[in-house]
């Protein structure tokens, strides 16, 4: 099935707004699923600095599911020749 630019140019955005909208609304320490790709878990952390005192902010981590890790390893084959 062929798909014009336009057409996937919107379906990118709307991906990319629900991704963003999903993580916004996660609490800390909560996790929301990417498809069948992976997952991201949304983490709070806390930083004392002499300098500029306390500081506060989110992070985001990826962990990949096994379709996404089969994927990336069979790149890495191709790219350096591994068997």
């Amino acid at each position: 099935m062929n798909h014009t630019q336009t057409q996937l140019k919107q379906a990118y955005q709307i991906v990319s707004q629900d991704l963003f909208n999903s993580l916004l609304q996660a609490p800390a320490g909560e996790t929301v699923k990417f498809s069948n790709l992976g997952r991201f878990k949304k983490s709070e952390h806390l930083v004392q600095s002499k300098k500029y005192g306390q500081h506060v902010y989110y992070k985001l981590s990826f962990h990949c599911f096994g379709k996404l890790k089969e994927a990336f390893h069979n790149q890495l084959k191709k790219k350096y020749k591994i068997k």
